[in-house]
Order: C-alpha cells, then structure tokens, then sequence
C-alpha cells in the first residue's frame, strides 16, 4: 500500500530524527572512551562523504560529482550554510557554556517557521498551529533560558549559525526540486569536513585515529546515520513536505536521544527532560493527525 506523499514526508524527517539520535548517543559512547567530540565528528565526516559519494557514484556515475554546473551549484550552498551552523556552536563555547548555548540555538525553529511563511509561503491549518505551538513549547522547555545574559560576541555566533542552518533547510526545499538529495548530501558532507577539520587542526582536537574497536565501529556506524542517512532522509521529505513542519517533526530527536540513552546508557532522563519528551510526542502526533493545507513549493 502505498503512503500518502504527506505522511511519507512525516516518515523520512522521523527516520532522519532517529538516525541524528543514534549518531548523537554514539558520540556519547566514543567521548566516554575517551575519544574527544570534534575528533569523532571530523572522522565521521569523512566516513559520511564516502558513503553519500558512493551513493552518487552508483545512481549517477563521475558526472554526478560536478556540483558546478548551472543550478547544482546549490549543493554546495548547502553544505557552505549547513557547515557553519554547525561549527558556530563549537566556536561560540569560547564565549559561554554550552547549556546557554543550547538555549540560544533552540531559537532556530522558530526563524525555520518564519523564514518558511515569509519566503516560501507555506501555510498552516488552525490544528497544525495547534501541533507547532506543543512543539515550540517542547523545544523551549527542554533547555530553557536561565535568565544568564549571553555574552555578545557568542550570540552573535550562535545567531549566525541558527539563521544560516534555518536558510539552509529553507533553501534546500527549493534546492531539492532542482539537484537530487543524494548530490546534494555528498557536497554538504565534503564541505562540512573541510570546515571542521581545519577547525580541528587549528584546536589541536584532531585526535589520531580511534584507538579502540568499540570506537572505530562507533564512528565508522555515526558517519553512515549521522552525516549520510540523516541528512539524506531529511533532505527527502523536504520533497514531500514545507521546510517548516519537516524542521518540527525533525525536533523530535531529543525523545529517541533520552530513550536510546536511557536503554543502551543506563542514562536516566530527569523528570524535566521527560516533560519535554512528553510534549515533544504529544505536539508530532498531533501535527501528524491534523489535516493540512495544500503547501506552496
């Protein structure tokens, strides 16, 4: 039977949750070996351009690595937008912790759902409003702001690569109808390590090579989910869903992190982040049931 093109989009962004949670808690398992984070995400990161490259070179063949060719030359947007979202988190812990840092990040999908009204013109029902206010809620109850003012130059930082990350998903709802996601991810992954790498190199955190088993299958198995299917399967319900509730069902990672934590971790959540956790199902399932409008591409 096949699926509704709208709840196929809910599926992918979903999976693509699910794969970001199972890389997340594998980089909790390498860091608690030992091994240190940036160093995990730059190996993994080479694992993920190998993996999106050999998809590509299966579907495409060699033509299939030319990103700069008329309108693939989106591709490599992409990964130049979607890698300073993620290393702006990094630098900007030089500026404060990382549970202020979080908090200031959260904001990203309410600028995604901005962005995504005012430039793509994508709409919602009364009950999808209902389903993204419970996500929103779920998003600022998980971290929530202490109060602390941030340091200046770290917000900026985090701003930066919020908006950057919200523009990325924004844009790659356009970017998708033009360059298949698999090329697209190939590039956004051989960008993204360029950038952390030299990050790495320039922090002294490129660590050598894992030198445990444990490790090497943690970061050869986060470089298949993490930069590879993750990114894949969301660029692909963006194919079937708006850029704003493909970026609110993705937002139920931290529900699959507390469990996969909690099972494989022996990490148990405290009662705020089950809340969230609560919320976060309550707002998806009902986003999910909600019968939406025809969207604008």
């Amino acid at each position: 039977m096949k699926l509704p093109a709208r709840t196929y989009g809910y599926l992918l962004a979903f999976l693509s949750a699910a794969a970001g949670a199972v890389r997340y808690n594998l980089a909790i398992y390498a860091n608690l070996q030992g091994f240190d984070y940036v160093a995990f995400l730059t190996y993994a990161l080479g694992v993920g351009v190998l993996a999106s490259g050999a998809h590509v070179l299966y579907c495409d063949g060699p033509r299939g690595f030319l990103p700069l060719r008329g309108k693939t030359r989106y591709a490599l947007l992409y990964g130049v937008l979607m890698s300073w979202s993620t290393l702006s988190h990094f630098v900007a812990l030089y500026y404060m912790n990382e549970t202020l840092m979080i908090s200031v990040a959260q904001s990203g999908i309410l600028i995604t759902i901005a962005l995504a009204v005012w430039l793509l013109g994508e709409r919602f029902t009364i009950r999808e409003w209902i389903g993204t206010g419970i996500i929103c809620a779920a998003v600022l109850h998980y971290k929530p702001w202490s109060g602390e003012v941030p340091h200046r130059t770290g917000f900026l930082i985090v701003l930066s690569g919020v908006v950057g990350g919200s523009l990325a998903t924004v844009g790659a709802k356009r970017w998708v109808l033009e360059v298949p996601p698999r090329v697209m991810m190939v590039w956004r992954n051989a960008v993204a390590l360029v950038v952390v790498a030299a990050y790495a190199l320039l922090t002294g955190r490129l660590a050598g090579p894992p030198a445990t088993l444990g490790t090497a299958v943690a970061v050869l198995a986060a470089g298949i989910v993490g930069p590879y299917l993750h990114g894949l399967t969301f660029l692909m319900a963006l194919e079937h869903l708006g850029a704003a509730k493909a970026a609110l069902m993705n937002r139920v990672q931290p529900v699959i992190v507390f469990v996969l934590s909690w099972v494989f971790l022996s990490s148990v959540p405290a009662r705020e982040d089950m809340a969230s956790a609560a919320l976060f199902v309550v707002g998806a399932l009902w986003l999910v049931a909600a019968r939406g409008k025809a969207e604008k591409a």
